[in-house]
C-alpha cells in the first residue's frame, strides 16, 4: 500500500511540472507569420485610389484571421489547462484515497492484531480454568479410587471367609457324595452283569439267526450268479452273432458298393480313353496313376498326378483327357456315388 501512494505522488509531481512547462511555452512570443508584402508605394503625380482601399480591406483581413487565430490557440491551451488540472484533481483524490485506505487497513490490522492477543487471553484462560478442573477431577478420581481399594479390601476379606466356609461345605457334600457314588456303582455293577448276561445270551442266540441266514444269502447268491453267468453267456452269444451278421452285411454291402464303384471306373478309362489324344514322339506302353475329385453331377473339380508315367507330356495328356471326358457317369446308388466323389484309376491307353 506504501508503494501504491509513493507511485501516486510521483505522478503528481510529474503532472505539475509538465503544466508549468506548457505555461512557460504559453506566454513565449507567438511565432511569426510571414505577411504577404506590403504593396510598394508608388510615388506618381497620379495616386489610384480604388488600389489603396483594396489593399486596406486586405491588411484588415489578415489582421482579422492572425487575431481569430491566436484566439483559437488560448482556446486550445485553456481547455487543455482545465483538463490537466481534471487530472491532476483526480490523481490527488486517489492518492487521497489511497492514503485513507492505507490508515484503515492499518487500523484493521491492528484491531485484528488486537482481538487476536484478546483471544489468546481467553484461551489462556480457558486453558487454565480446564487445568484445574483436570487436577481437581484427578484428586477426586485418587479419593476414589483409595476409596474403592478399602472397599475391594473389605470384598477380598468377606470372600475369603465365605470361600472357607464353602470349602468346608464342599468337602462335606464330596464325602456325602463318594458314599452315595460308591452305593451307585455297586448297584451299577449288579446292572451291569446282568445286563452283560442277558446281552451274550442275545448275542448267541443273533449269531446263530445270522449264521442260518448267511446260509441262505450264501444259497441265494449262488443261483443268482449261475442264473447271472448263464444269462451273461447269452447276451454274449447274441452280441457276437449280431456283430457277425453286420460284419456280413456290410462285407456285402461293400462288395456290392466296390463292384458298382469298379464298374463306373472301367467306364470312366474308356471315356478318359476315347478323348485322349497321344502326344507326338511318345513311347508306347505308359502309363499314369491319376487321383480325380468330382463334383455332383460328375463334373471334374480338379485331377492329380500321384504316379508319373516319366514323361510330362504323357502325364498332360492324361489331365486333359479327364477333363474332357467330364462329365463323368456316376452310379445312382448314393453311396456308391459318394465312392466315386474322390477315387484313383490307372491310366493306360
Amino acid at each position: 500500500m506504501i508503494e501504491k501512494i509513493i507511485a501516486a505522488s510521483y505522478s503528481i509531481v510529474l503532472h505539475i511540472v509538465l503544466l508549468g512547462l506548457f505555461i512557460i511555452g504559453m506566454d513565449s512570443p507567438a511565432p511569426h507569420f510571414i505577411a504577404e508584402p506590403k504593396v510598394k508605394i508608388v510615388q506618381a503625380t497620379v495616386m489610384d485610389e480604388a488600389k489603396i482601399l483594396e489593399e486596406i480591406v486586405r491588411q484588415q483581413e489578415f489582421e482579422e484571421q492572425q487575431r481569430q487565430q491566436e484566439e483559437d490557440r488560448q482556446a486550445e491551451v485553456d481547455e487543455k489547462l482545465v483538463q490537466t488540472q481534471k487530472e491532476l484533481k483526480q490523481k490527488e483524490e486517489e492518492a487521497q484515497e489511497q492514503q485513507e485506505q492505507a490508515k484503515r487497513e492499518q487500523e484493521q490490522r491492528e484491531l485484528k492484531a488486537k482481538q487476536e492477543q484478546d483471544r489468546i487471553k481467553e484461551l489462556e484462560q480457558e486453558r487454565k480454568v480446564e487445568e484445574n478442573k483436570k487436577r481437581f477431577a484427578e484428586e477426586a478420581r485418587k479419593k476414589e479410587e483409595l476409596k474403592q481399594q478399602v472397599a475391594e479390601k473389605e470384598r477380598l476379606a468377606a470372600e475369603e471367609l465365605k470361600q472357607k466356609a464353602d470349602q468346608k461345605r464342599r468337602e462335606a457334600e464330596e464325602k456325602q457324595r463318594l458314599a452315595e457314588a460308591d452305593r451307585k456303582a455297586e448297584e451299577q455293577r449288579q446292572r451291569d452283569a446282568e445286563k452283560k448276561r442277558k446281552a451274550e445270551e442275545e448275542r448267541k442266540r443273533k449269531a446263530e439267526q445270522d449264521r442260518i441266514k448267511a446260509v441262505e444269502l450264501k444259497k441265494k447268491a449262488e443261483a443268482e450268479r449261475k442264473a447271472a453267468e448263464k444269462k451273461q453267456r447269452q447276451d454274449e452269444d447274441a452280441r457276437l452273432f449280431q456283430e457277425s451278421l453286420e460284419a456280413e452285411q456290410r462285407e456285402q454291402e461293400e462288395r456290392r458298393i466296390n463292384g458298382v464303384v469298379n464298374q463306373h471306373v472301367v467306364m470312366i478309362r474308356q471315356r478318359v480313353k476315347r478323348n485322349w489324344i497321344r502326344p507326338s514322339n511318345t513311347d508306347s506302353g505308359l502309363q499314369c496313376t491319376l487321383r480325380v475329385r468330382l463334383i455332383p453331377g460328375g463334373d471334374v473339380k480338379d485331377v492329380v498326378i500321384v504316379k508319373s508315367s516319366g514323361n510330362e507330356l504323357f502325364d498332360r495328356s492324361a489331365e486333359t483327357a479327364v477333363y474332357k471326358a467330364a462329365p463323368l457317369p456316376l452310379p445312382t446308388d448314393p453311396k456308391a456315388a459318394a465312392a466315386l466323389r474322390d477315387f484313383q484309376f490307372i491310366f493306360r491307353p
